[in-house]
């Protein structure tokens, strides 16, 4: 069921967002078999990820409507000189807010934020059978780079993982 609410703010997520940012995470984690973190894997420090939000290279984008973090496009960078054009992404919107354009828009904010850092390049993985989000990751001009056979246990079957890149250069 769709959600009707206000127009979404799509911004940079600033240190303070990481308590709901960290939320956003842990319902995404147990509303869809799609992300790669299991309910209760994921560290639930939210000191840990409000200094990462102040750090940098990396970034994170988020989705706020009506208050509440409704999506999320993390791009990770590593710190190393070779690999610093390079962003690695991971993005979730919960479920609610599907279909409505957030997912897109939250792509479009953070490809331009990369290509104002000077990033070269972003990638990310989508389950094989994750075809809403093969088709939006495509529909943002990601290319589809490989196949990572069984690269994934989910449940009690091995999933296969495409391997997407966008050049921004």
């Amino acid at each position: 069921m769709a959600v009707t609410s206000t127009e979404p703010l799509i911004r940079l997520a600033i240190p303070q967002d990481a308590p709901a940012l960290l939320d956003l995470q842990l319902a995404l984690d147990g509303e869809t078999e799609f992300m790669l973190v299991q309910p209760g894997e994921r560290r639930a420090d939210v000191e840990r990820l409000a200094s990462r939000l102040a750090a940098g290279p990396s970034y994170v984008v988020v989705a706020v409507v009506d208050g509440l973090a409704a999506g999320y496009v993390d791009v990770s960078v590593l710190p190393y000189a070779r690999a610093r054009r390079t962003g690695h992404v991971v993005a979730g919107v919960r479920a609610a807010y599907q279909g409505q354009g957030l997912g897109k828009a939250l792509f479009r904010a953070a490809v331009a934020e990369a290509r104002a850092r000077g990033m070269g390049r972003l990638e990310l993985t989508v389950m094989e059978h994750n075809r809403r989000a093969l088709g939006l990751y495509l529909s943002c001009g990601f290319q589809v780079e490989g196949l990572r056979r069984s690269a994934l246990d989910v449940g009690d079957r091995r999933v296969n993982e495409y391997y997407l890149g966008l050049l921004l250069d």
